[in-house]
């Protein structure tokens, strides 16, 4: 008796193991990069960075998940959070950036 409470005691504390592993996906570390879009469709954005590495292009594949925020069109600056994988870079949040714009004052009429 005392023999299958041991090997149950053991199993049951095995598959806690297991299932918690399971669950805790690992973390994909996210990077930034900033630049000028170039070309953008459904499913890829190029940019020609500003930031970190200036002048130089980068390819993002887009999917149906990558939040977009603002109106993605080329000539826009944007803030790309991505992932890199071992074969290409996932956009998981693209970010319009607006420049601020002073608010216009009216001419004083005198």
């Amino acid at each position: 008796m005392n023999t299958v409470r041991t090997s149950a005691v053991v199993v049951g504390a095995f598959l806690s193991l297991f299932s918690s592993m399971a669950l805790a996906a690992p973390q994909v570390p996210t990077h930034i990069a900033k630049g000028d879009v170039k070309f953008v469709d459904a499913s890829t954005l190029v940019i020609r960075q500003i930031s970190p590495y200036p002048g130089r292009n980068m390819t993002f594949t887009m999917r149906p998940s990558t939040e977009r925020e603002g109106n993605l069109k080329v000539g826009e600056t944007v803030t790309v959070r991505y992932q890199a994988t071992a074969d290409h870079r996932v956009a998981t949040i693209v970010e319009v950036d607006h420049a601020k714009v002073a608010p216009q004052t009216s001419p004083s009429h005198s």
